[in-house]
């Protein structure tokens, strides 16, 4: 097993021994001397900065799964309502479902805008 040429020339570049232990020894291999010495041990337990990236990332988790069920809780409108079950009927006709789409329809329609009625009344009482 050979070495390539141009790890040889890195190391030269980067003023890196290329011959004996890993303190450059050459004459006794179980003289480390001169080794260079490894990076100091991370802290023990969290820091600061470490607590406050995960304080944020947990709130940025929170905000995030409150606003899909916000999103997923949300009413349809009137149009999407209808569009919701056209699609509905034509998938339950080409399976050969025999559903009453219409007078679901019509109900869920009058309840809506029942509701958007009161919601009109409520703001220009309190105007």
């Amino acid at each position: 097993m050979s070495i390539p040429a141009d790890h040889f020339q890195v190391c030269k570049a980067a003023g890196k021994p290329t011959e004996g232990n890993a303190a450059a020894n050459t004459q006794d291999f179980l003289d480390l001397t001169g080794v260079p010495k490894s990076p100091k041990p991370l802290p023990a337990g969290f820091t600061a900065r470490g607590i406050v990236a995960m304080v944020f990332s947990a709130i940025s988790g929170i905000l995030g799964i409150t606003v899909i069920a916000w999103y997923g809780m949300g009413e349809l409108s009137v149009e999407e309502q209808k569009k919701v079950m056209a699609e509905t009927a034509a998938a339950a006709a080409a399976g050969g479902n025999s559903i009453d789409f219409e007078n679901e329809t019509a109900a869920s329609t009058t309840a809506t805008e029942t509701r958007e009625e009161r919601q009109r009344h409520e703001r220009g009482s309190g105007q």
